[in-house]
């Protein structure tokens, strides 16, 4: 008799393992360490959550400060890998920052130190990617958050919203056990370095049915002026049964809390916007038609837009919150760790003679 269990393609509804970094509570709110994850992005700077996110509990003002100084410190490019990247000119952000990390000449240190160095350049490294690649001088970092640090080197937009820029990096910080996240942790599962982990999420990141959704959506909500517009657009992609990017998840059947979180951080500074008012009409009429809610990569893109920041930063700024929630998986792997390492069902032909 086989002991193998037959479950769901993309594992679907199958609990693999425990966590208790994130959940979708019963209420259909995230929660980070049991605070809801929209409730932390109103009343808490991006550092006290990924203090919480990181350690477990949120921080103390000498912990904070401790953490603060941890990752301003490592906030620097070393010369040779600026070099490395003018000479390359990558123009996929993704692709160079995924490059960069795994060969990064980091500070010998423990594995924490490791994914604090990875954190801290993180931001620096997509932003020098794209000076390397437009042949503009590098910038920088002012301010003194991390988030406002980051918002001041890819933004061109008015730096009086960069708090609502802080705000999506908090919702971007941690989601459960999704793609990206399950690779890291597949990856921890055999013992290797936190470098080759995040490595691993990075990778699997750049999917567009993952992180890169969000840079899609944009190209959509710029051809739609009115209700007639939105309706049309949608019956079509419905008609030849192709994917709308910005909506259905895994996890939210009724809604996304981040997508409706920042619906209305939207709504609050730019109320007219053209793509605000265009993925509006799209969710709307996407939820009439098929029940499907808007995730928060449609409103994310339509933020990110407003504040000035170039579409190829979309999916860097998701992987550069992300990080810190790739932290706290990759040591609570190693806590209890078993080797991720699942079986398939062979259909191929059988045993043959050549």
């Amino acid at each position: 008799m086989s002991d193998e269990i037959i479950v769901p393609k993309g594992l679907a509804n199958v609990v693999v393992d425990s966590t208790s970094i994130a959940t979708t509570g019963a209420s259909g709110n995230l929660l980070y360490r049991g605070y809801r994850a929209v409730e932390l992005a109103e009343k808490k700077t991006f550092e006290e959550t990924a203090y919480l996110i990181v350690n477990g509990k949120l921080p103390d003002k000498e912990e904070l400060s401790r953490f603060r100084n941890e990752l301003f410190s490592n906030m620097k490019v070393s010369k040779e890998v600026l070099d490395i990247m003018k000479i390359i000119k990558e123009h996929d952000i993704m692709r160079n920052i995924r490059s960069m990390v795994s060969l990064y000449p980091y500070a010998k240190g423990n594995d924490q130190s490791l994914f604090t160095q990875m954190e801290a350049k993180l931001p620096l490294l997509s932003a020098y990617s794209a000076s390397a690649f437009l042949g503009t001088p590098v910038k920088e970092p002012t301010g003194e958050g991390f988030s406002q640090k980051f918002f001041s080197l890819i933004s061109n937009g008015n730096s009086k919203n960069w708090r609502s820029f802080e705000k999506l990096m908090i919702l971007y910080l941690e989601h459960e056990f999704n793609a990206s996240t399950f690779a890291l942790r597949v990856s921890a599962s055999t013992l290797t370095d936190p470098v080759s982990a995040v490595t691993s999420a990075l990778a699997t990141l750049k999917g567009p049915l993952h992180g890169g959704a969000n840079s899609e959506v944009l190209t959509y909500l710029g051809s739609i002026e009115n209700e007639a517009d939105a309706k049309k657009f949608i019956e079509g992609k419905l008609e030849r049964k192709e994917k709308i990017m910005g909506f259905g998840h895994r996890v939210y059947k009724k809604k996304d809390p981040r997508a409706q979180f920042v619906r209305e951080e939207l709504g609050r500074i730019a109320p007219k916007d053209p793509k605000y008012v265009a993925a509006e009409m799209v969710e709307n009429y996407m939820f009439e038609k098929k029940g499907l809610p808007a995730n928060v990569d449609l409103y994310a893109a339509v933020l990110m837009d407003y504040l000035g920041i170039n579409e190829m930063f979309y999916l860097p700024v998701f992987a550069c919150s992300r990080i810190f929630g790739w932290n706290a998986h990759y040591f609570e792997q190693l806590k209890d760790n078993k080797i991720i390492r699942p079986a398939s069902s062979y259909s191929g032909p059988e045993e043959r003679g050549l």
